[in-house]
């Protein structure tokens, strides 16, 4: 569960919410790569620069979305309990 606190309003994210959110930006974050990457390589004919341009894209796009990703679905605190089956 998180807490967010803002001036005049305190916001509550169920887990599984933020675990939905996290999923779809996985998803958009292989597919906007994919198609940089296929780009990419239909660019190839054109030069280097183009080339170069869509493989920045991609790892850029890849880095953020990464990254975004993360501070959605952070890790729970190290100090609750989990129940765990064996």
């Amino acid at each position: 569960m998180i807490k967010l606190e803002l001036p005049y309003v305190t916001v509550t994210v169920d887990d599984r919410i933020r675990n939905r959110l996290a999923l779809a930006g996985e998803r958009v974050r292989i597919t906007l790569t994919s198609y940089l990457r296929n780009a990419a390589d239909d660019l190839d004919g054109l030069g280097r620069k183009a080339t170069a341009a869509c493989q920045t894209a991609a790892v850029r796009v890849d880095t953020a979305m990464a990254a975004a990703n993360d501070r959605i679905a952070s890790e729970q605190a190290a100090g609750t309990p989990h129940l765990k089956v064996v």
